[in-house]
Formats: structure tokens, C-alpha cells, sequence
């Protein structure tokens, strides 16, 4: 059981987006003239400083501080998320101010092949006795699975239309989704769904968007509010760091269009999930 974040598409100036914007609120110098701002420019705003490195980190970090979120909103992150369960999609959409679209189930088919997410505290071998009309059997979860396919498959080829005919495809089916939201919306949903009282599947999904996002903007997501007063988040966010840092010759080296990949498996995840960032230029 395998799922695939994939951040494909970013702002790759929304650091200097955002400091522009949160500095503009306290200039008297309009936010794209302070974003353009250079040393090359030297003293062409009176009164300020070109936006370096070093200054677009400090006032994302006093953003950070006076809870001046709005600046935040002035970027966009888009996120495929491969091979997730309709369990957890019916969770993430509940966020309304993301956007989403998500694989059809009356357009798609369900074959085996896409499969089903398997919780990993449902053991491949554990039977549960079920009643069938009557008669008494053992079912794996795969077998139960295995059965709500044959029976859509079965009413299709019955003539049965596909929307009628999903209405068997249960909670565990595979699907696709694509999200998108702005650095304030994506900090608010990975402090709920990092959170180690989240179900199992969209806490292992937030931890791999929140290493894609660390990746292209790392002062706006250098921790979360939460960790503040939790050592165990603490602890993720440091092995968080440390497979960021890994990717992060390996993304500088990429080619505009590559994917490069951050090492999740230092995490701690309950389930596999392959994070990657699409390298814009």
C-alpha cells in the first residue's frame, strides 16, 4: 500500500510575495516596488532596506510572531494526492477554504488494480465471522473488498449505470485528489492533521505535504503553531528537518519539470507515502 504526494505546482517567489506584502502594510512604499527592491537598487526606497535573504526571513518570522496571517494568503500550493482513500478525502474536503477535484467514481470504473487502502491495524489474515442469509462464513478484509468489486462489476455488466452502480464501492476505495490552498489555509490543516489524534491516513498525508511546502518556502513553514507546547511534534518537525535537508541538493540539482523526492521513511508514518516536488525553474 503505497501513496504519492506530489506538490506539481508553487509559487517559487511566495516568500518574497509575503514579506513584501507584510512590509508594505508598515511602508510608505507600495508592496511591488519593495518585492522589486534589490542592492543592485540601493537607496532607491528611502527609509528601506532591499529584500535579501535575510530580511524576507525576518519578516516572515515577525508575521510569524504578530499573528499577521493575511500575508500568507497571497500565494498558492497545488498538491496531487495519489492513491488515498475516500475515508480520507471525505476528511480533507471539510477544510472548504482549500480547493479541490477529485476522480470521479461514476466516470472511473473500479477494477483491482487501483485497489483499496488497507488500515494497518486490520491484519491481511484476521476472519471475522459474517451471517449471509443464513449461512455463517470467515472474511478477510480483502475478501470483503474483493467482493464489493465483483458486485460492481457484476451490476455493470448487468447494464446497471455506473453511478448506481458505485453506490457498493465502500470507504477503502483508492481514489485521486487534487487540492490547492494558500501557506495560511496549509498551516492551519497541518496543525490539525499533523496532530498525533488524527486518523492514521491524513496525518501521514499532512506530513508529506508539510515536507513539500518546507521544501519551496522553508521560513513560512519552519514549525507549527501546536509545537509550541508539544514535545512529540517537536520531534517529528526535527526528523522532518533532517529528511528536507537530504532532499534539498538533490532538488537544487534538478532540471525545470523534475520531481525530486524526500525521504519519508525517517518519519514515522503508519503507512508508505512518497513526497515530491516538481522543480519549476
Amino acid at each position: 500500500m503505497e501513496s504519492r504526494v506530489v506538490l506539481f505546482s508553487y509559487d517559487p517567489d511566495m516568500e518574497r510575495v509575503c514579506a513584501a506584502s507584510m512590509r508594505s502594510c508598515y511602508s510608505a512604499h507600495p508592496s511591488y516596488d519593495l518585492y522589486s527592491y534589490s542592492s543592485e537598487k540601493a537607496h532607491e526606497l528611502e527609509g528601506e532596506r532591499p529584500l535579501d535573504d535575510q530580511r524576507v526571513r525576518s519578516l516572515l518570522r515577525k508575521a510569524l510572531e504578530l499573528d499577521h496571517l493575511d500575508i500568507f494568503e497571497h500565494a498558492l500550493l497545488t498538491f496531487d494526492l495519489q492513491h488515498v482513500s475516500r475515508a480520507c478525502t471525505h476528511q480533507l474536503v471539510r477544510h472548504r477554504l482549500a480547493s479541490f477535484s477529485q476522480q470521479s467514481q461514476r466516470y472511473v470504473r473500479i477494477t483491482r488494480s487501483r485497489g483499496y487502502i488497507t488500515p494497518p491495524s486490520i491484519g491481511f489474515d484476521v476472519k471475522i465471522p459474517v451471517q449471509i442469509r443464513g449461512a455463517n462464513l470467515e472474511m478477510t478484509f480483502e475478501d470483503m473488498m474483493d467482493a464489493t468489486t465483483q458486485m460492481e462489476e457484476g451490476l455493470l455488466g448487468m447494464g446497471i449505470k455506473a453511478e448506481d452502480a458505485r453506490y457498493v464501492r465502500p470507504n477503502a476505495a483508492a481514489t485521486n485528489i487534487v487540492t490547492s490552498m494558500n501557506p495560511r489555509q496549509l498551516m492551519h490543516v497541518l496543525a490539525l492533521r499533523c496532530a498525533s489524534d488524527a486518523q492514521w491516513e491524513i496525518r501521514d498525508l499532512a506530513w508529506a505535504m508539510f515536507a513539500c511546502a518546507k521544501l519551496v518556502a522553508p521560513n513560512i513553514f519552519e514549525t507549527l503553531p501546536p509545537a509550541k507546547t508539544s514535545l512529540e511534534l517537536q520531534e517529528r518537525i526535527g526528523k522532518l528537518d533532517a529528511a528536507v535537508k537530504e532532499a534539498q541538493p538533490a532538488f537544487a540539482a534538478s532540471s525545470k519539470g523534475e520531481l525530486a523526492e524526500i525521504p519519508m521513511s525517517q518519519v514515522g508514518l503508519e503507512h508508505t507515502v512518497r513526497a515530491f516536488v516538481r522543480k519549476l525553474r
